[in-house]
């Protein structure tokens, strides 16, 4: 990794109507000041820093893979380094339904990578999405059917085990059978619950809040192509105030409308921003296998099973999602950062060391340079900083 360095910032910081300069030395941030003529070393007057980004669900990024034959310890770390240049400092591996074994050899490989204290110091656990979802086309996903299963304990702890006590929040399907006990008996293990990729009715979305489930994962999706227009599982979950929800902003898995009506329901303090990004992030559009399944990674991002209109997890990281919740959605620029920084680490329980930046904060900040291309916005990553240091550079 670059040595530490003194650093000058220009550009705008959410919440503020003129461009700024943001003097950096080691790990701290020593003084914003008005934009001044000396030459900055990153960004320019239009764009914009903001604090480095917390994702909660990453399947992989850059052709590396979380889980699998491919798996191994080391993957953590170069995924790791792949978000930190896009400015995430924080996030959340996921292991998705596979064999028991397979997810357990990628929660064990997860726990050794943990082990070393400056990854655990930026991944606060892990996330189970599945295999305790639907076992319907449509509600499960890409998910693949043959490795979806009933609820047991006994799998969790197998589980958990594996992943020396890591897991983080676990996605359940409200209606399969036992669900609610499972709920319950995850809550007293202190694992946050999420409802997710599953066909429930309102009677029992509400029996799995009233049992613990305080989230669900990437809301208006993992759901039925085909829903009657009142009596389905999307509208329970913007009702329930105790439950907040994930949201993929790439545009693809919600357009704008859509993503703009639900944040509106749930409301600002329920709302988290993710990429669902799958190890085919950054990588060039084509036909790939994953998960199992074969898929196809658009020009514009969309990644789709071959031969349907289902999504297959997203191509798109975090910070162009907050740019199009920021552009698309009634959000002020300041609500989109905190999004995917603040609301998620308080929904989770994480700590993050660092806020909003300012004189004397830690010096994780991210520098983003916006454009306008045929109707959509455009994120570009032009420096990265965590804790002083320089990762990234475009």
């Amino acid at each position: 990794m670059p040595t530490k360095q003194r650093l000058l910032l220009r550009g705008q910081l959410p919440g503020a109507a003129r461009p700024v300069d943001v003097l950096i030395e080691g790990k701290r941030i020593v003084r914003i000041a008005p934009a001044g003529r000396a030459p900055a070393d990153f960004g320019s007057p239009a764009a914009i820093i903001g604090p480095t980004l917390f994702d909660i669900q990453v399947n992989g990024a850059a052709g590396v893979p979380l889980q699998g034959p491919a798996m191994r310890p080391e993957n953590v770390a170069r995924i790791h380094e792949r978000l930190a240049a896009h400015g995430v400092s924080h996030w959340v591996p996921t292991v998705i339904t596979a064999s028991l074994e397979e997810m357990e050899d990628a929660c064990r490989a997860v726990a050794l990578a943990l082990r070393e204290r400056a990854l655990a110091h930026r991944i606060p656990g892990i996330h189970l999405e599945g295999p305790w979802i639907s076992p319907l086309d449509g509600p499960r996903g890409a998910h693949p059917a043959a490795h979806v299963r009933l609820p047991k304990i006994k799998d969790f702890d197998r589980l958990m085990k594996a992943a020396e006590g890591k897991i983080l929040y676990t996605t359940v399907a409200p209606e399969i059978p036992g669900a609610t006990r499972f709920i319950r008996a995850l809550r007293a293990r202190g694992v946050i619950v999420s409802i997710g990729h599953h066909d429930a009715t309102t009677e029992q979305i509400a029996q799995a809040v009233d049992a613990g489930a305080r989230l669900c994962t990437h809301l208006g999706n993992g759901a039925s192509a085909m829903i009657h227009r009142h009596r389905n599982p999307i509208w329970p979950q913007l009702a329930d105030d105790r439950l907040a929800a994930s949201f993929i902003a790439d545009l693809h898995h919600l357009p704008a409308p859509a993503l703009r009506a639900m944040i509106r329901a749930k409301g600002l303090e329920r709302t988290i921003l993710t990429s669902d990004c799958t190890p085919l992030a950054g990588m060039p559009p084509g036909g790939y296998d994953l998960f199992g399944s074969r898929v196809e990674l658009l020009p514009n991002g969309e990644i789709r099973l071959v031969g349907t209109d289902l999504l297959a997890g997203s191509g798109t990281l975090l910070p162009q999602g907050v740019v199009n919740a920021w552009k698309t959605v009634d959000l002020t620029l300041e609500q989109a950062f905190a999004c995917a920084t603040a609301i998620p680490a308080r929904v989770l329980g994480v700590r993050l060391p660092h806020g909003m930046p300012r004189p004397g904060g830690r010096a994780n900040l991210v520098v983003l340079e916006t454009e306008s291309l045929r109707g959509e916005w455009r994120a570009h990553v032009r420096a990265a900083v965590l804790e002083g240091v320089l990762v990234a550079k475009g």
